[in-house]
């Protein structure tokens, strides 16, 4: 029967709770409960396991593995099962006054709506309204698809509500719109001694549920009787000592309310009989000591106390009150109120308790030795474990010293390996440092090839310049031989037929030099010769850099120098635009050199002038910058405008 017991529990548990490692910590939580036998703790530990109402029907399933002396205690300490009847609470306004609770939950949080708080001393709480309520009807409406919105409207808005409830145990929490439902357990009725105070006169706190299995005992040891129209139900009129019904404290008085789900409120004695003996597991739900008063009421008949007798004339009966209290109890017990115990029943059961009575005499003398048997048992038990605990103890103990050798070889072969790592970053740093070395050396090598190469050009350079100076000279012997118009013929004759750009340059230069030293024909930009020109007079001097970039040269065309009517002055005649003095936007034609990378150009030829530029711009690099110092100019557009 046990593994018939297990297996209906296995299979309840397997279906409630999908989850393995939910399911092995309710097993642990069992067979701690078996070893140490504290239904508190079990309760505690199922509690947290059990987090949510659609498993709530588990500690139904669990009743039956609770001992005997422990199932009123588990009881009142476990939630209330789903599925009970609904309560019905009628709630009427009072003047300036809420009903006095509150609620939460609804549709649109995928759960129900649940009474969260109870005011103490409203009239919530005095019609019996608790927390962990579910509310399944209000004024006859079904909120099953309600939202929280729509259930307060429906409260607020009468002054008289009716509310069907059931009672689960448990509120819905959520502490952010996005965070997911979670359930919290409310206190049980008579769960602590100020709510038993407080509660005492409620009728769900004398209920209690418990499960009895009658495999392999005899009987449950108890004898039962109806009470009258007048008061009826079920009562315990005696419990053995020593028998299974006091192992379950079952109390005379005890009213039995069902038993297997069968009602018992209105049962005959020979129906209850039947259900009692005719299963070997019983789950009973047990309203406590409710009988007590009929029960003293029926010992003071059999003592011989005087009982008033109904009056033949009248149909009602009178109400009975004990010596000790002005309260009602009963009113007159019928005529037939034990007619249904038959006296050959009752000695024989008289006679069957005496014999019960020697024999639990012999029982409780072997129980005694027993006990003592399981004392030292316990205590060779107990010095067992604590023999085990200081072997685990010691185990521990060198198990953590073993891994704290290991931690320390552990950090001594890190410490290796970062003293390697830090001499593999040294080694590569001074390679690269090796290697930036050697490619500078290269970058200087290279420079120095290409100043080289710059070098031999020089000859070339002083080729051309040979010939301007002999052109020169020919422009000067024949400046004051020749006529302008024939000077001007031969300056351009000159021109056509060189095939030297340096030449032509000069030529351009030298344009309108011709005549005699008092003509007032103009230059090449605007001035007589022997006249005093404005180039560099007045205007400001500035630093401006030229970035040289790669394939890209100065682009400037010079004019002036000694011998010049600009007296000894190097004058930028043209910017050509995409050259690098045009990219750079801080010199314009008319401006006057003073330095180039700090060389005078002051009191110099037109072709030494030429010369500088050209070997500053050689030993340069594409990227490197060229500062130039020059006067700017105070002629207009239309000053500079050459005139031939």
């Amino acid at each position: 029967m046990e593994s018939k017991l297990i297996k209906t529990f296995t299979s309840h548990v397997n279906e409630l709770i999908t989850s393995e490692q939910e399911r092995d910590h309710l097993f642990d939580a069992l067979k701690k409960y078996q070893t140490s036998s504290d239904v508190i703790k079990l309760v505690s530990d199922l509690k947290r396991l059990i987090n949510e109402p659609t498993k709530l029907e588990i500690y139904d399933t669990i009743r039956p593995l609770i001992r005997p002396q422990h199932q009123q205690q588990y009881d009142k300490l476990a939630p209330n099962s789903p599925g009970q009847k609904l309560r019905v609470i009628k709630l009427r306004r009072r003047t300036s006054e809420s009903f006095g609770f509150a609620v939460r939950g609804g549709f649109e949080h995928g759960v129900g709506i649940f009474v969260s708080h109870v005011e103490p001393g409203s009239q919530a709480e005095m019609r019996g309204l608790k927390m962990g309520d579910e509310i399944v009807r209000v004024n006859g409406f079904t909120i099953g698809q309600a939202i929280h919105e729509e259930v307060l409207n429906l409260i607020k808005g009468r002054d008289e509500i009716e509310l069907k409830v059931t009672n689960i145990g448990m509120v819905p929490i959520k502490q952010k719109p996005s965070d997911p439902v979670t359930w919290q357990y409310v206190d049980k009725p008579g769960s602590n001694k100020s709510q038993a105070i407080k509660s005492s006169g409620s009728e769900n706190e004398s209920v209690v549920k418990i499960f009895i299995n009658l495999h392999g005992a005899p009987s449950l040891g108890c004898s039962i009787i109806s009470g009258p129209t007048h008061f009826p139900g079920i009562f315990i009129e005696s419990v053995r000592p020593g028998s299974l019904g006091e192992d379950y404290n079952l109390e005379v008085g005890d009213q039995i309310m069902e038993v297997n789900g069968k009602s018992f409120e209105k049962i005959k004695h020979k129906e209850a009989i039947v259900e009692l003996k005719g299963s070997k597991e019983l789950n009973m739900i047990i309203k406590k000591s409710v009988g007590l008063p009929l029960l003293n009421l029926k010992k003071k008949n059999v003592e011989g106390s005087p009982v008033p007798v109904r009056k033949e004339t009248s149909n009602e009966q009178e109400p009975i009150q004990l010596e000790d209290s002005g309260e009602v109890i009963c009113e007159i017990l019928e005529e037939d109120l034990y007619a249904k115990v038959e006296k050959k029943h009752w000695a024989e059961e008289q006679e069957k308790l005496r014999k019960e009575k020697a024999e639990e005499a012999v029982r409780e003398q072997l129980r005694q030795q027993k006990k003592l048997e399981e004392e030292q048992q316990e205590r060779e038990e107990q010095e067992r474990r604590w023999e085990e605990q200081e072997r685990r103890r010691r185990e521990e103990e060198e198990r953590m010293r073993e891994e704290e050798h290991m931690r320390e070889l552990e950090e001594l072969r890190i410490q290796e390996e970062e003293k390697h790592r830090a001499e593999q970053r040294k080694n590569e740093e001074k390679r690269k440092k090796e290697e930036a070395v050697r490619k500078q050396k290269e970058l200087e090598e290279r420079k120095r090839q290409e100043i080289a190469a710059k070098k031999q050009q020089v000859p070339m350079a002083k080729k051309r310049r040979e010939k301007e100076k002999d052109f020169y000279r020919q422009v000067q012997y024949h400046k004051n031989q020749l006529s302008d118009d024939s000077l001007e013929n031969y300056l351009t004759l000159s021109q056509s037929d060189s095939k030297d750009s340096e030449l032509n340059l000069v030529s351009a230069v030298l344009a309108g030099r011709s005549g005699p030293s008092n003509s007032m024909k103009p230059t090449l930009l605007g001035a007589a010769p022997g006249a005093q020109t404005s180039f560099g007079s007045s205007g400001n001097t500035k630093e401006v850099e030229v970035i040289l970039e790669d394939g890209t040269p100065l682009d400037i065309e010079l004019e002036g120098g000694t011998g010049s009517p600009l007296g000894g002055k190097i004058v930028i005649c043209e910017v050509y635009p995409g050259g690098s003095v045009d990219k750079s936007g801080g010199i314009r034609r008319g401006d006057q050199i003073v330095e180039v990378n700090g060389i005078s150009f002051q009191d110099i030829s037109l072709t030494e002038a030429n010369e500088k530029i050209w070997q500053v711009e050689q030993e340069c690099l594409p990227g490197d910058g060229i500062k130039f110092v020059v006067i700017e100019s105070g002629l207009n557009d239309d000053d500079e405008t050459t005139f031939f």
